[in-house]
């Protein structure tokens, strides 16, 4: 069990992604053996020419057309010590609107920027040890700091708010390899910068309930999990009602999402991996498909 455990520590990946794109989410259930470090660079698209307005489903845009939304992702992942772990993730995200229809809000055809960096910190509370699978409690955090980005108009990925994500979490791993986790948590969210309407004051971006859910298997030859997750917020408004004076940061936004991931080791400490993700339901978001790849390279500050 624990030489099964250590080698997928080394092997597993975290894609660290906005709230529109985030496949994996910033914790995965494994811990990072003390001075391990993986660094992944990603690249994440999703595209969408239906959009949730409210809970109804209708055309992205005014003029038809499809909205392209990709991430170029910086994740970094480190064991500080064998039950205590650091995430950082730095994404670089551009949007378009493939008909050259300008936002409705803002009047963009495209963005493109950094966006929402996220630094974390995760810890293995405890760890019940049964004969043929080992069950840990984990607990985490994170701090959402927003970049000098426009959170106003249909292409922004990001609220422009400064953000608090709490997480509580079960990840039971057996010793033949199959594994299942089980993450909820809060996020909290600070208002957001009205910075193309500032006689109008800040956003007040809604606070909300979120649950991640996997289950796979990990090896030395190869990781694969199935993923679900969900997110509720706790207030905000519907696109279209009569609350809504176009600022996007203040909406409603739930979703509920499922996907698939795999990760295969090609040399040693450097693997590769390949996802994707459907929205299966929403309100206040884009009607989405999410394709996701990246490389990771493993190694030991220590040795």
């Amino acid at each position: 069990m624990k030489k099964i455990t250590q080698a997928v520590c080394m092997l597993c990946i975290g894609f660290g992604m906005t709230t529109t794109l985030n496949a994996q989410g910033m914790f995965d259930g494994f811990m990072p053996k003390k001075g391990d470090l993986s660094i992944t660079a990603s690249f994440t698209k999703s595209d969408f020419d239906k959009f949730y307005l409210g809970d109804v489903k209708q055309d992205a845009v005014p003029v038809h057309g499809e909205i392209n939304q990709n991430i170029v992702s910086l994740f970094a992942k480190y064991g500080i010590t064998d039950r205590l772990s650091a995430v950082v993730n730095i994404p670089y995200i551009s949007a378009e609107n493939t008909s050259g229809a300008p936002d409705p809000v803002n009047g963009e055809t495209s963005i493109s920027g950094l966006q929402d960096i996220t630094l974390g910190l995760k810890l293995n509370a405890y760890t019940f040890q049964f004969k043929k699978a080992d069950l840990s409690i984990l607990t985490a955090g994170s701090i959402v700091i927003p970049t000098n980005y426009e959170p106003v108009g249909i292409l922004s990925l990001g609220n422009g708010g400064f953000g608090v994500d709490l997480r509580l979490g079960l990840h039971l791993q057996t010793d033949i390899g199959f594994f299942s986790t089980l993450y909820a948590g809060y996020n909290l969210r600070g208002d957001a910068d009205n910075n193309l309407m500032p006689n109008r004051g800040d956003f007040n971006v809604p606070n909300s309930f979120v649950t991640t859910g996997k289950i796979g298997y990990a090896s030395k030859f190869i990781y694969v999990e199935a993923w679900a997750d969900y997110n509720n917020s706790e207030t905000g408004v519907d696109i279209g009602s009569p609350a809504f004076t176009g600022n996007f940061p203040e909406t409603d936004v739930d979703y509920a999402r499922v996907g698939l991931t795999v990760y295969k080791e090609i040399i040693p400490n450097l693997g590769l991996s390949a996802g994707i993700g459907k929205v299966i339901d929403g309100r206040n978001l884009g009607d989405s498909i999410i394709y996701s790849g990246g490389i990771t390279y493993n190694l030991s500050l220590l040795n």
